[in-house]
């Protein structure tokens, strides 16, 4: 496993901590995205009972695998409401929802994660931009779920029990753990996916970690960094599980601009660590 400066997530939050101190031009509030169609982070952020992942199109080493307990139940709801699931089996570990959006809203689950529909998602056929899952632990006692929302806001769910168990990670001839990050930390090589879902590969953590300004340690760094960043995406390559062979390029930024450089990790001054 890895030992990080300063993980990606943590060290977005951490510019965003750092900026808000610096007495400048008040700034809007911005959060880095995974560009779509140009490459998908998988395992990054970590819903309450696991990885969250793509849906089912590539379950790389580290990620979770749910075995459905019971039945399936579906209910149709509106405003906030508790649907009882019966009874968990036996061997149950976590509940696996799944919302569909039947009206504008916004839809909280019981982990605390939320989902929101606008107009322009409910002029798409289902599930494309109104559904979303989670997994979320089983609670001793608990064989329900609550779903909280506006009062007029219509929704359905499908809920079951399940029995979540995390696989490990890989290990290459190298000694490299490949793989997404889990509860137990984040392996030496991240799974991610790129060419709109035609290529599997993974980026190095230390690369991924100075791409999202793992070195920023000051409130100017950070400032500076940002608006660096407003023009700018950094790529950085994704490798075969072997942590060797390159197959392709990760891009991490989050400028939309048409004027926007696409830069490689290699052309920045950056004071972290990406061997």
């Amino acid at each position: 496993m890895s030992t990080l400066e300063m993980d990606p997530v943590f060290a977005s939050a951490l510019r965003e901590a750092l900026l808000t101190t610096a007495k400048d031009t008040p700034r809007a509030r911005r959060g880095w995205r995974w560009r779509t169609g140009t490459g998908v982070l998988l395992g990054v952020s970590l819903t309450a009972g696991g990885v969250a992942l793509a849906s089912g199109l590539f379950s790389p080493p580290g990620a979770p695998v749910n075995t459905q307990l019971g039945n399936v139940i579906t209910a149709t709801r509106i405003g906030t409401a508790t649907i009882a699931l019966g009874a968990p089996p036996a061997g149950t570990t976590d509940v696996s929802l799944a919302l569909t959006c039947l009206t504008v809203g916004t839809f909280y689950f019981p982990n605390g994660s939320s989902m929101s529909c606008d107009a322009a998602d409910m002029t798409h056929t289902s599930p494309i931009d109104r559904q979303a899952s989670e997994v979320v632990p089983l609670s001793a006692g608990v064989d329900s779920v609550t779903i909280t929302t506006d009062p007029g806001a219509t929704w359905t769910l499908q809920a079951m029990y399940v029995n979540q168990v995390t696989t490990p990670w890989g290990v290459n001839a190298s000694g490299q753990t490949y793989g997404v990050a889990n509860q137990n930390g984040t392996p030496d090589l991240v799974a991610v996916v790129i060419n709109h879902g035609l290529t599997h590969g993974y980026v190095k953590a230390s690369d991924l970690n100075c791409a999202a300004g793992g070195g920023v340690t000051s409130p100017a760094q950070a400032l500076a960094w940002d608006q660096a960043s407003q023009n700018r995406n950094i790529s950085i390559p994704v490798y075969d599980s072997d942590g060797v062979t390159i197959i392709g390029n990760f891009v991490l930024g989050y400028s939309s601009s048409s004027n926007a450089r696409t830069m490689p990790l290699s052309s920045l001054d950056l004071n972290c660590s990406t061997s």
